[in-house]
């Protein structure tokens, strides 16, 4: 069977296949989801783009209608198991294909329930990365660059690195990007006969890591550029206390680390044409920012004025979150002036500890203990302040969301907070939130309290929000970043050779 993967060429064009093991609209759990079904797109306005993920079977591949391809085999250690090929073309120039095996990925969930990760989720994603690589070696296939994302896909760039030269990889270079490395796919030692891999790359030097298996060390390792998503946490991850244990292995290999600042969907996230508040506003109408916060109170009972300042927080409830500090925050904000709205679901004993408070301080805090996507773009429309005391954040979207909607964030300066937030000068008049450091409940009350103070001022007040309202965070800034890299990695491969 002939498979193509792009038509007519216009001219020359980038050949990029993005591989990830989510994407919206097809299947989410997080912010590689976001990137992943957004960028591929954008980048297809440059270049001829690709995209491969497993067939979940979740209603939104359905809808795409794609087409069975090819059907392959795929061997792990005895086994043998079939996959099928799909195709959707999106556009002319972006085209994606799903990995398609019920065994492995016709479930409820991507990587887990409620009582944990999938068992065979070593299984299921050396699968999906065996699959992608023997269906473009059947056909042929060429690409440029072969974009891979977190763990999921992180042994393609080593089974790339051993291919031989005849191979359809000839000449193509490999991106790693890691989203969040404080998820490396960890496996037991005895499961790595099952890559197929030489026994000498279960080594110290290679993907052996305190006597298990380490997916993200191979992307690291033998990836021809490793990414980030944002420039601070590229500096982080390099130290020991963010760096996972592989801050030694990331320090060798920094010569290839960078970091680029994720994007968000204005389509999706812009309070000018958001169909979930109920009054869309902009810079110049700000007032309909007060009338969301008015709707909110209304409809979550809260009996305040609406001129008392709303902190809003929209999290999954976990350690990395900032839950610790919070806990030990709120006996003392809720003391403050203020309404607190929390939003999220997540660790059972963060959750309890929580309702408990809630309970406490019925006047001043709302915990919404449940996620709900309606609900969270409310809150960045009602909200004066949004906070995210993150202990690392390797981008964070929610506040490039607050900045869209006028709520001024409050955040951790870690990771992608500190770059996407500029600390507000009221000598100057820029800046667009309020950044803290360190871990101390005293340095945090000091900013919100400083936040607080300036929230009464409504001139000054509304000159962060508009600085906000105007940063521009698009993925149509971002992409020609990515499309540097990737031709800056062909050109030195020229260079070299």
């Amino acid at each position: 069977m002939s498979i193509v993967v792009h038509g007519e060429q216009r001219g020359y064009f980038l050949n990029i296949l993005f591989l990830t093991s989510e994407a919206v609209p097809f299947a989410k759990t997080g912010g590689l989801g976001d990137v992943s079904g957004v960028l591929p797109k954008v980048l297809a306005e440059s270049a001829m783009v690709s995209l491969m993920m497993p067939d979940y079977m979740t209603e939104n591949i359905k809808k795409t209608l794609p087409l069975q391809v090819d059907e392959i085999s795929v061997q792990i250690g005895t086994e043998v198991y079939p996959a099928k090929i799909k195709k959707a073309e999106i556009s002319k120039d972006f085209l994606v294909f799903f990995v398609s095996n019920e065994r492995f990925f016709g479930r409820e969930f991507l990587y887990g329930d409620a009582s944990g990760d999938y068992a065979d989720n070593f299984e299921r994603f050396v699968f999906f990365q065996k699959a992608v690589l023997a269906f473009i070696g059947k056909h042929g296939l060429h690409f440029d660059i072969i974009h891979c994302n977190d763990w999921q896909t992180a042994l393609v760039p080593l089974y790339i690195k051993l291919a031989p030269r005849s191979s359809p990889f000839a000449g193509t270079k490999t991106v790693f990007s890691i989203h969040n490395l404080g998820y490396q796919g960890i496996f037991a030692a005895e499961l790595f006969k099952l890559t197929g891999l030489p026994d000498y790359l279960f080594s110290a030097e290679y993907l052996e890591f305190y006597g298990d298996l380490n997916f993200m060390k191979a992307g690291i390792i033998f990836s021809d550029h490793v990414v980030t998503v944002s420039p601070t946490y590229a500096r982080e991850i390099v130290l020991a206390e963010k760096g996972f244990g592989l801050d030694g292995l990331l320090t060798k290999f920094s010569f290839k680390l960078s970091g680029i600042l994720n994007g968000v969907d204005y389509s999706l996230w812009d309070p000018g044409i958001d169909p979930f508040i109920g009054f869309r506003y902009s810079p110049g109408t700000l007032e309909g920012k007060r009338k969301n916060k008015q709707k909110l109170f209304s409809e979550l009972g809260i009996a305040k004025d609406d001129r008392l300042p709303l902190l809003v927080m929209i999290s999954r409830i976990s350690e990395q979150k900032g839950m610790e500090l919070l806990l030990q925050l709120l006996p003392v904000l809720l003391k403050e002036n203020i309404y607190f709205v929390l939003l999220g679901v997540g660790d059972r004993s963060f959750t309890e500890k929580l309702t408990d408070i809630a309970g406490r301080f019925p006047d001043s805090m709302m915990f919404l203990n449940y996620f709900d996507e309606a609900m969270a773009h409310q809150l960045e429309a009602a909200g004066d302040i949004l906070f995210m005391p993150s202990v690392y954040e390797p981008c964070g979207l929610n506040q490039i969301y607050g900045l869209k909607f006028g709520t001024v964030p409050v955040v951790r300066a870690t990771g992608g907070l500190d770059d996407s937030v500029q600390e507000f000068d009221p000598a100057t008049r820029r800046g667009t939130g309020f950044k803290f450091r360190g871990p101390h409940m005293e340095e945090v009350m000091a900013v919100i309290r400083k936040a607080l103070r300036l929230h009464a001022d409504e001139g000054l007040w509304r000159i962060i929000q508009k600085n906000g309202m105007e940063m521009d965070f698009s993925w149509e800034r971002v992409a020609p970043e990515y499309l540097a890299l990737y031709n800056k990695i062909l050109v030195e491969d020229t260079q070299h050779g």
